[in-house]
């Protein structure tokens, strides 16, 4: 059961990972925020793609360290995992939804 909570918090990581760097390293920024938001119109495309890539690659770290807790104690660890990346997602909404006007925009 060990090696399963490991793998599966573990492969979350990675994907998450991934898709943060893709964000960073993005040229076509329009793009990846019409993915994102849906609309573009008057952002700062390539500061929102910085942001969220960071944000994402942060979540793969607490899915990494949950991995790690795993190893230690099954089922703690993707449980803490789980709960604080629910938390920083209603965070990251919450800062996309108020501040998408004031800090967001050119």
């Amino acid at each position: 059961m060990k090696i399963a909570f490991m793998s599966i918090e573990l492969l979350i990581a990675v994907l998450l990972f991934l898709v943060g760097r893709y964000f960073i390293k993005t040229q076509d920024t329009e793009r990846s925020i019409l993915f994102l938001s849906g609309d573009f119109s008057g952002l700062n495309t390539q500061k929102i793609c910085r942001v969220v890539g960071k944000r994402i690659k942060t979540w793969a770290v607490i899915f990494l360290l949950g991995g790690i807790i795993d190893f230690v104690k099954p089922g703690a660890g993707i449980t803490i995992a789980t709960v604080a990346f629910i938390i920083l997602l209603v965070f990251h909404l919450a800062d996309m939804t108020i501040n998408r006007n004031k800090k967001y925009r050119v």
